[in-house]
């Protein structure tokens, strides 16, 4: 996935945060899934589509990242699981 791809979260999946923890389903899937710390942070980032550049820049504006190497590359995996899960999708 190239870093300037739009990405956004799928319509079909509902999300609630639950004491710092963000708890998701996908309603055609039936599929339940949990994000915590830095992932929920990276969720709520794509709530508008977002490039992977956007969401590092978001990223690194809420945590200390200056010992993660290649935070690009950390975040485009997260997301691009998110991608596989049916969570994500590219934006038209």
């Amino acid at each position: 996935m190239k870093p300037d791809t739009k990405l956004h979260r799928t319509r079909d999946v509902v999300a609630t945060d639950m004491n710092g923890e963000t708890v998701m389903m996908h309603i055609d899937k039936g599929t339940y899934f949990a994000l915590t710390g830095s992932g929920g942070q990276i969720w709520n980032a794509l709530e508008e589509p977002a490039t992977i550049e956007e969401v590092v820049s978001f990223i690194e504006r809420e945590y200390d990242v200056s010992q993660v190497d290649n935070l690009e590359h950390v975040i485009g995996e997260f997301v691009g699981k998110l991608v596989e899960q049916g969570l994500v999708e590219t934006a038209d």
